[in-house]
């Protein structure tokens, strides 16, 4: 009697593991990742030109390390990016002065960034570069006069590149 009650106990045992070996579940395996987002197909920089020129001035000189650092990150993504459909170069400049020498300054500081870029690996035929002057600004600084105007103005000295690439 004693081996059937063991025997039993085996048995019942046995039955409860198959049982919950039953039910449970393999394991899910998990699901694979998202693919990456495509890359875009245009983007805009937007370069200060304080940092890649002297007040005034339009060419690429005594850059700053971070208007070079800019620079060159965008030379180099351009250059060695997907196949690029057009890039424009825009530049912009501040109210001081009179309307035609701002347009000029800002044609020269397009056509140096565009010419920097050229330099530096990307192709030209892909490069436009046009000035704007001071007709699109994004501050307005009305009540502000001599450096604090200066200061206040900065934001409306700036070369936008706007890139497209092929599809």
């Amino acid at each position: 009697m004693k081996h059937r009650a063991s025997w039993a106990a085996v048995a019942a045992s046995l039955v409860v593991c198959g049982l919950t070996a039953c039910a449970s579940q393999a394991p899910v395996p998990e699901a694979a990742p998202p693919p990456p987002p495509p890359p875009p197909s245009a983007f805009v920089e937007q370069l200060d030109a304080d940092g890649l020129f002297a007040f005034g001035k339009a060419t690429i000189g005594d850059i700053s390390p971070a208007g070079r650092a800019a620079l060159d990150g965008l030379a180099a993504q351009l250059s060695s990016g997907p196949a690029l459909d057009v890039v424009h170069v825009i530049g912009h400049s501040d109210r001081i002065g009179n309307p035609q020498g701002n347009l000029r300054l800002s044609t020269r500081r397009a056509e140096a960034v565009r010419g920097y870029l050229v330099e530096h690996g990307v192709a030209a035929d892909r490069i436009t570069a046009v000035g704007r002057g001071d007709v699109e600004p994004v501050a307005e600084c009305k009540t502000e006069r001599g450096q604090a105007l200066i200061a206040c103005l900065a934001p409306n000295r700036r070369v936008e590149v706007r890139v497209r690439f092929a599809d």
